[in-house]
């Protein structure tokens, strides 16, 4: 478990007061996978769409780790929104064409840890979809599109979200961390993929 201070701590217990009621919906078998959470603030309702089962993902992980090659660079060789200290671990691993070809990397470095999807839109661009599933904001989370998962190419345009301190003794706002500013169409595409692709893993995890 990560040991995060106790200040972000207390950025997350004040963003569970904001949310003064959540409902989860299961929706593993869907495009989304993982969870829907209709979040009520103020009288409004937000849904946030989580692309990627969380079992699934971290069954990803392990079987790349344990079956793909390991490296290690220097963290200059990895461009990342926040650049860790020392080196990187870099796992790789395409899975079997009876799970569907996938390729993946997994990045390990100073308690952040990534997982990266090949994805091939059959265009003859390859988009890099990196999900962190943990890092250095206590917002991030296994799935997309939380705080600091990203694409390859599109690093230069992420931008810090802030959320206003709904609490009456304190005033101000705090940062949930940077976020991608890719147009929600292509976050939509990119995300039913990459969880097809979580699917496809998982479904090979007994092979």
């Amino acid at each position: 478990m990560m040991n995060y201070p106790a200040k972000w701590i207390c950025m997350v217990a004040i963003n569970a007061v904001v949310c003064t009621a959540c409902v989860s919906m299961d929706n593993s078998g869907s495009d989304f996978g993982g969870t829907k959470i209709f979040a009520r603030r103020g009288g409004t309702t937000d849904l946030a769409e989580n692309y990627g089962d969380d079992s699934a993902i971290r069954t990803a992980i392990t079987t790349v780790k344990s079956q793909g090659s390991q490296n290690r660079v220097i963290s200059r060789a990895i461009r990342l929104p926040e650049r860790p200290l020392g080196e990187i671990a870099v796992y790789g691993y395409q899975f079997p064409a009876a799970c569907g070809g996938h390729q993946f990397h997994v990045y390990e470095a100073d308690g952040t840890q990534i997982l990266e999807y090949a994805y091939d839109s059959g265009n003859g661009d390859v988009d890099l979809i990196r999900d962190y599933i943990s890092g250095p904001s206590p917002f991030v989370q296994s799935g997309l599109w939380t705080a600091y998962d990203h694409t390859a190419d599109s690093i230069s345009t992420m931008t810090s979200r802030f959320e206003r301190l709904r609490v009456k003794t304190l005033n101000g706002t705090y940062s949930q961390g940077l976020h991608t500013n890719l147009p929600e169409v292509e976050q939509r595409e990119l995300g039913r993929a990459y969880n097809r692709a979580i699917n496809d893993v998982f479904a090979c995890r007994d092979i």
